[in-house]
């Protein structure tokens, strides 16, 4: 069977857009896709997106390519600006392990945190296997082997007894 990745922005904006419908709540993701036709002068992106101006922010490549960080790809804790001069200095040349010129960069507010976790959803004709870590962030190629993963039938309600295997070592909440 065929496989496509998507941008990780794609993937956070289906995300929101169907936990909201799938669950009536939602997801307090924010992210904006920034390419060469960007104009970081422009009126219309503090509009689009008034929080880029209001807080501090990550940014990153959304180039289906990994070890971003590891390559220096990954810039935090910057302004507006600072990203418009991040985004410029890179866009359009081959860096780190990208294959082509990097045309796409994702956008999101920084939260510093102490960890980083990492889900992959990947979506098969009868079903989706949902992997999950707590090993998350840049060594994750070192980690694979603390990747846990469900399959979750199509048309199945996603519970969180089914969930329960990927979150067992979490220090979670009860409900």
């Amino acid at each position: 069977m065929a496989r496509k990745k998507i941008r990780e922005y794609d993937s956070k904006r289906l995300l929101k857009e169907h936990f909201k419908r799938l669950c009536g709540h939602e997801l307090p993701i924010k992210s904006a896709q920034v390419t060469e036709s960007t104009d970081f002068n422009e009126v219309q992106l503090a509009q689009k997106e008034p929080w880029l101006s209001s807080c501090k922010l990550v940014v990153k490549p959304d180039m289906l390519f990994r070890k971003r960080g590891k390559s220096g790809l990954v810039a935090l804790n910057l302004d507006l600006a600072q990203v418009a001069t991040f985004v410029k200095e890179r866009l359009g040349k081959e860096m780190g392990g990208c294959k082509g010129p990097i045309t796409t960069f994702i956008v999101e507010p920084f939260i510093p945190h102490n960890e980083e976790f990492y889900l992959n959803i990947m979506s098969e004709r009868l079903g989706c296997n949902i992997s999950f870590s707590e090993c998350g962030g840049i060594e994750i190629e070192e980690n694979w082997d603390m990747v846990k993963t469900i399959y979750v039938p199509t048309g199945v309600l996603f519970t969180s007894k089914m969930c329960a295997p990927l979150v067992a070592t979490l220090p979670l909440e009860a409900d």
